[in-house]
This record gives structure tokens, sequence and C-alpha cells, in this order.
């Protein structure tokens, strides 16, 4: 990101990767995205991270024939590389900034020190480029009225957990009968699901919703309730996201979005059908391979985990939120 952050926000005409043969793939997914924003790329490749002498010579060569304003991002690379470069950039009087993606900034260094914020609109599409991945399908379109009237309606009259608990029962004891025409809430008799020969029909008390499917009231609601919820703090996140790597390995995630220009992932996980041992390990190895350092992943449950589960997920960096006692302000 912190290759990725200044590009996108001063687009310049051009850029020059120099490029260790360790970081070919990196210097690739840069120029796939790159490339894409209409930059022209050239490469300064195969050089030796720590052959100072040489690598400040590389430099000072393409400096040479560049014209027009040139700057060097000095971020990334080793120690070796970054002194090499601003040297030779600083003997040619040339300007050197240093991107502070912890405090969303742009350091100037040379010729005069000063700050300004980094300002970009950075798409999780361009994220995910620049570490390799494309998207090849989404659900996001999904959350629809019906869906927002429900939710609302859950909220108002404080009934999430009863819901949960009864499409929990739903997906249990239907699970073999695809045909049931009726299931009814014995315990609260709150809710009630009908099927007909063209769709679902769901009631909550009074109330009627409508799906073409089933798929919603069997665990997809989790993940629109989550995109309600996100909407609701002006985040408006892809969901249902299925990835393809460069090597043709394919991921999905429930939800994704970029926050302060960080990758959030969300893993969404209805019902007691779910290992949440496993889940843990599902979202943090989505969150590296997607993600890299400046990813972030969250378990959204409709369960209470174990002390164990909940330890595991910490040591992780991942958190645990309940989806009845969210705020709607966590990522605000």
């Amino acid at each position: 990101m912190a290759n990725v952050l200044p590009v996108l926000m001063f687009q310049p005409k051009s850029v020059v990767l120099f490029t260790t043969p360790e970081e070919k793939q990196c210097a690739d997914n840069l120029e796939k995205l790159f490339k894409s924003k209409g930059i022209k790329i050239k490469w300064n490749d195969g050089l030796n991270a720590y052959d100072y002498i040489n690598f400040k010579d590389a430099v000072k060569s393409e400096l040479e024939k560049t014209e027009g304003d040139v700057i060097l991002n000095v971020t990334g690379g080793t120690k070796l590389m970054a002194l090499a470069a601003y040297e030779a950039f600083a003997e040619k009087d040339k300007k050197i900034f240093y991107c502070n993606t912890e405090n969303k900034q742009i350091i100037h260094l040379f010729p005069k020190l000063s700050t300004e914020p980094l300002t970009l609109s950075l798409s999780v599409k361009d994220y995910l480029i620049s570490y390799g991945y494309e998207i090849t399908s989404t659900k996001t379109e999904g959350l629809n009225e019906n869906h927002k009237r429900l939710f609302n309606l859950l909220i108002k009259e404080q009934l999430l957990t009863k819901f949960s608990e009864f499409l929990d029962k739903f997906r249990s004891e239907s699970a073999n009968k695809r045909y049931l025409k009726t299931y009814n809430d014995k315990k609260n008799r709150i809710f009630s699901i009908q099927r007909t020969h063209s769709n679902f029909i769901l009631f909550v008390g009074k109330e009627k919703f409508n799906y073409d499917d089933d798929a919603f009231l069997r665990g997809e609601w989790l993940e629109y309730f989550m995109l309600y919820s996100l909407k609701n703090q002006n985040i408006n996140p892809e969901v249902g996201v299925k990835i393809l790597s460069g090597s043709n390995v394919e991921n999905e995630i429930d939800i994704i979005f970029i926050k302060d220009y960080q990758l959030h992932l969300i893993s969404c996980k209805s019902g007691r059908q779910s290992d949440p041992n496993r889940d843990i390990y599902e979202i943090e190895t989505l969150r590296n391979v997607a993600g890299g350092t400046f990813g972030r992943g969250f378990l959204v449950t409709t369960q209470d985990l174990s002390n164990r589960i909940r330890k595991r997920a910490e040591d992780l960096g991942i958190r645990i939120l309940r989806f009845d006692k969210l705020t709607h302000k966590e990522f605000i």
C-alpha cells in the first residue's frame, strides 16, 4: 500500500519500479494496477537489495534519462535501497517523500520537510489487484427494501435473537424436508415460513416478507444484516465476493470493504452448524493472502463462543462481533 497510495493520489504520467528478483511478483501486481489507470510503467529490475553502490548507480542512471518533474517514494525496499536512492535524488536536488500509512499522510523529506494528508479514493478492486487478485463475482446488489424493512422491524421490536434462533431451528428441522410447505415458531409464536409454488414467505407477526428462494432464510440473512449495518455507517462493502489469484486459486469472502485505506474482511457464521475454530483460521488465511499486514479480520456470529476460541481469535488479531449486540457504529 505504501507503493500504491501515493501513485493513486498524485496520478503521475509514469512510474519507474526499482525491483529485486524477490519482489518481482509484487512489481507485476503494481504494474497491472497502474496500467489500468493509464500510467506508463518502466522497470529497472534484477537489482541486488544489499548492493548499495550498484543500486545507487541504477537510480542515478535513471534520473539522467528522466525529463521534467520527478519525485522519489523512499518508503519501500530495504534500508540500504532507501538510503542509496535518497542520496542519488538529494545529489540531484530532486524531491523525496515517505508514505506514512499508519497516520495517513505523505511526509515530504527533501528539499523541505512538510506533511500532507493522504487524500484519494481506494476501491476494493484496486486494492485486490495490487495484491494479485481479481474479483470474479459478488452478491452486493442483493440488499433490497424488503431486507431493510425486515431488519428495521427486528431491531425496533428487539427480535434479533429470537429471529436467529427461529431460523436456526428452521434450517435444522427442514434440512431433509425440501418440500415443507409451512414452518411455525412453536416457542414464541412470532415467526412462520410458508412455501408457495413460486417463492417463500416469512411472517413476522402480521408483517409479510417475500423471497424468491430460501437462501436468505438459510444463512444469507446474516451477510445482508452486516451489509445493512455497514451502509448505516456510510460504508459500501462488497458482499459474497469471489476472488481469484494469479495462480487460479479461488476464495470466497462474505464481506469486504476499505476503511482508512485498510482492507477489512468479515466472515459471517450463523447457526450452530459452523465450526468457529475453523472459521477463525479461514478468515486469518484470507486476510493474510488478500490484505497482507494491512488486512483486518472480523468474525460475526449468532452464537457465543468458548473462551478458548475467543483467546485464539485474540491471538490472531481477529475481532469477534455478536450480531445482536452491534451498535451499527463499529466502523465509524
